[in-house]
């Protein structure tokens, strides 16, 4: 009778263990990546800005830089984004507050940002868009962006949340409900600091308490054994 307990509470002891002991490194791992995102950050704060565009609370969807027109308007309850006149991309069935001034009415899958090097001080235009407002399930969301150098120059890149660059990753902030990080969301959510400590705790908790366990058992086999 005896045997049959003390190998079920051995079992339970090295599950307990092992349990402990993969949600300890599920919050390494997290607290890791946690701290890159961080960094990288902040060395991008430290290399870049971003200029705002308001002109009187409001950001014009109409903008030229560098002699490169860019133009975002509705048309048909369509969303339409143009460069040089030339259309770029629509969106269908999205939503628009028509009391809504300027560029705040698309914000949901369209933004005007300029980026500022600050060393060299040299800026860019960026337009970043969700070129699939909407994803659901598994489904990748999905995101293009245009940068305008000063000559006027125009690179075009489409990508999802798992394959941007990092400055890609800044670009697309805002754009939709969830901040991406490059290395990791946590940092950017809600209650992100306390799950990472919740699952520290039940982690060491269940370690511990299958240690305990462990040595308990072994402790009564001896008494026994004597």
């Amino acid at each position: 009778m005896n045997d049959g307990t003390n190998k079920r509470q051995l079992y339970l002891s090295g599950i307990l263990t092992i349990v402990g002991l993969l949600m300890i490194l599920l919050a390494a791992y997290f607290l890791i990546q946690s701290m890159r995102e961080t960094l990288y950050q902040n060395h991008f704060d430290k290399q870049y800005e971003f200029l705002s565009l308001k002109e009187d609370g409001v950001v014009d969807p109409v903008q030229v830089f560098h002699g490169v027109k860019l133009n975002t308007f509705l048309k048909k309850g369509n969303i339409i984004f143009e460069i040089k006149d030339e259309q770029e991309a629509t969106w269908k069935g999205v939503k628009v507050n028509p009391d809504t001034d300027g560029m705040k009415a698309f914000n949901e899958v369209i933004q005007y940002k300029v980026m500022v090097d600050k060393e060299t001080g040299k800026e860019s235009f960026i337009i970043a868009m969700q070129t699939n407002p909407g994803a659901k399930g598994s489904a990748p969301v999905k995101f293009r962006t245009y940068s305008i150098n000063e000559n006027g120059v125009i690179k075009k890149s489409d990508f999802t949340n798992e394959t941007k660059s990092k400055q890609e990753t800044q670009w697309i902030k805002g754009l939709s409900h969830e901040t991406y990080g490059y290395y990791s969301n946590l940092p950017y959510q809600t209650g992100g600091a306390t799950s990472l400590v919740v699952l520290i705790l039940l982690g060491v908790a269940s370690l511990t308490g299958g240690i305990f366990l462990g040595r308990k058992v072994l402790k009564k086999e001896k008494g026994e054994a004597a």
